[in-house]
């Protein structure tokens, strides 16, 4: 009886960490190009100064913990320095969040100073939450 009961405890104990681990979904690879792009509008919007475009991409909530154009553009132009690109990036994303971890560069020679860019992915679209100096 107890050998019953043991295999009965087991069999849900098995159920349940095969129906967990089956919870969450991998993100779709599509989503990669997508937030390379993203990437490659806000370079360019940060490349030409351009603070409405820039506004335009972050999403609202970051406007709270203090993220706009003003404080970015001054992180990346900190002490006149030049903008080249962001370089050496590495992605990080789930279906609705995304970490990119780079450097911003002043020329092609630069090894850059390293910033994380976190995106939040609102109604289909991906926003600017985060540009965190590191």
């Amino acid at each position: 009886m107890k050998k019953l009961q043991y295999s009965i405890l087991a069999i849900i104990l098995l159920a349940f960490v095969l129906y967990s681990g089956c919870g969450e979904e991998a993100p779709p690879r599509d989503e990669i190009p997508v937030i390379k792009a993203f990437l490659s509008d806000f370079t360019r919007a940060v490349s030409d100064r351009n603070a409405a475009l820039i506004d335009s991409m972050i999403i609202a909530d970051a406007y709270k913990m203090g993220y706009h154009s003003t404080r970015i553009l001054e992180d990346v132009y900190k002490n006149d320095t030049a903008f080249f690109a962001f370089g050496r990036k590495e992605f990080f994303y789930t279906k609705d969040k995304a970490s990119i971890h780079c450097s911003i560069m002043a020329d092609s020679t630069d090894p850059g100073r390293p910033v994380e860019i976190t995106l939040v992915k609102k109604h289909k679209k991906w926003y600017l939450k985060r540009f965190d100096l590191q």
